[in-house]
């Protein structure tokens, strides 16, 4: 293909998701999506391969996309599907890794010949069950899960999957809100298409598909070629839930193609902390992009390169009905083992661990008396590790691209005042270059009565680890009323008048620290 019609065309669809992105974003009705840009848009070819997704997509549901689509098109094969059909599940070991995420398809027609498939991924508000944590001890205890199901046949809604869903969550009208959203970006993303499709007299997509693949695998390939074929091993330890949990990372490097194992890695554990597969093989391949390929948008064409062990069992791919639901708090950590082990053949790009994982903060009341409740879900990132030449951004989401919800929105939606909300100086480790500091959020309740919060945290115990000789960042710290919370991952009280201070963890530092003027003469 003409290599000036290829970025026409790639840049078109990429612009066609950023739409669709945009129209989720801005009829979402929770500040998960709204604020936090917890979702992700992208087209994929027939064949259920990734072309382009939103510029604001998070690295896990980009990643987790094209292996749902290739599920949910086994129980529901692509001959079966007519226009205005969409597919839905929330199931962890289907989608992407737990519950609250709702993973839905739609197959784009043109002439009544199928094209391509929308995908939109978002956080739900809530999805039922107990409130989402880190402590439930089965995933039957963290909500809803729906097969995968068809949301919508032939363009009418099915309206006993809204029903289910909505008799089984807190916020009703949020969570269908939030439904809607997604529906409304798959539609602006078939409409889209179907527009360049006719500007440009095509009859599809696969031609632009294939091309884009194989540009590329070639750029990723060259890149691939210049690192040392050969075995390399990093490891990465992290709080768990009651005991510490080691993730360990064997990379095999060919000039072909990589080979990620995660064998040697904790057994998977009685608490929600444990990964799925899917979510795992999505942080597995984040990272590569990162190093290999960071000015190419995310396809089929690089994916294809990657090959993903994570032994059943494990906490990086646990059985179900395992706890999963905050799989996150292990699967934002895995960029930090594949750093470690290329960091002696590719110094210049990689980065020290970050203090990561990002930190989710739910809350939710219920006043009987006045007949009322509320819940939301508030986001907070630690400081980002540092690599050479860069000292670490603070309080910075990686690896996922969420933002931290503003204190402003905070406020409004939920009964709480934030006393203070600023970095939190000297977090960060030292080292040649300085890993980003974590920030200090402290806020107090203003709910009549009892406000339950669920702490999905990390880092608490274990740091972040520095790179090259740098130095670790500091751990975190949760505090209610001036005292350190016992377990950071579980379920606290707040009374009115109560004070909740989070201290995030800061980022690892990258090598060694300079010597001065002064230890030099000395």
């Amino acid at each position: 293909m003409n290599p000036i019609d290829l970025e026409i065309y790639w840049n078109r669809l990429i612009a066609i998701t950023d739409e669709a992105g945009a129209a989720l974003k801005r009829t979402s009705f929770s500040t998960v999506v709204r604020e936090s840009n917890d979702f992700a848009c992208v087209l994929l070819d027939r064949k259920a391969r990734l072309i382009a997704q939103s510029t604001l997509s998070i690295p896990g549901f980009i990643g987790t996309a094209p292996l749902s689509l290739a599920r949910m098109l086994e129980d529901h094969p692509a001959d079966t599907l007519r226009d205005g059909d969409i597919l839905f599940t929330n199931d962890p070991w289907i989608g992407t890794g737990h519950l609250p995420d709702a993973t839905m398809a739609a197959p784009i027609f043109r002439k009544g010949r199928l094209v391509a498939y929308a995908v939109a991924v978002a956080h739900l508000s809530d999805i039922g069950g107990r409130q989402w944590s880190a402590d439930a001890n089965e995933m039957f205890e963290e909500g809803i899960r729906f097969p995968v199901i068809k949301l919508a046949e032939g363009g009418q809604f099915n309206p006993l999957v809204m029903q289910l869903l909505e008799a089984n969550v807190r916020l009703p009208q949020q969570v269908r809100g939030d439904v809607e959203a997604q529906v409304a970006a798959l539609g602006v993303a078939s409409r889209r298409l179907a527009e360049m499709l006719d500007e440009y007299g095509l009859e599809g997509i696969d031609d632009i598909a294939e091309a884009i693949f194989d540009a590329s695998r070639d750029a990723a390939l060259k890149a691939l070629r210049r690192i040392p074929e050969g075995t390399y091993t990093g490891s990465v330890e992290s709080d768990g839930f009651d005991a510490p949990v080691r993730i360990q990372a064997t990379v095999t490097v060919r000039h072909d193609g990589v080979t990620v194992d995660y064998s040697g890695s904790t057994p998977q554990v009685r608490h929600g902390i444990n990964e799925t597969f899917n979510h795992t093989y999505a942080y597995t391949i984040f990272p590569f992009k990162c190093l290999l390929s960071p000015g190419l948008p995310n396809n089929d064409g690089f994916t294809r390169l990657f090959k993903v062990i994570a032994p059943e069992g494990t906490i990086v791919n646990a059985r179900p009905p395992a706890a999963v639901g905050a799989r996150h708090l292990i699967g934002h950590q895995l960029q930090a083992a594949i750093f470690e082990a290329l960091a002696p053949v590719m110094p210049d790009q990689v980065q020290a661990d970050s203090g990561t994982p990002l930190w989710s903060i739910l809350l939710r009341g219920v006043d009987t008396e006045r007949g009322r409740s509320f819940s939301t879900i508030l986001f907070f990132n630690g400081g980002m590790g540092a690599m050479r030449g860069r000292d670490g951004p603070p309080a910075a989401g990686f690896p996922a691209n969420i933002s931290n919800t503003p204190v402003e929105v905070a406020e409004t939606l939920a009964p709480i005042v934030f006393s203070c909300k600023r970095l939190a100086d000297g977090s960060g480790g030292r080292g040649e270059f300085q890993g980003g500091a974590g920030q200090i959020v402290s806020f107090q309740s203003r709910w009549p009565g009892r406000l339950r919060v669920s702490l999905l945290t990390d880092r608490t115990r274990i740091p972040a680890k520095g790179l090259l000789g740098g130095a670790a960042g500091a751990v975190g710290r949760v505090r209610l009323n001036g005292l350190d919370v016992d377990n950071p991952k579980s379920v606290v009280d707040m009374l009115e008048g109560d004070t909740l201070e989070l201290t995030l963890p800061g980022g690892g530092a990258y090598g060694a620290p300079r010597a001065t003027a002064t230890s030099i003469a000395s």
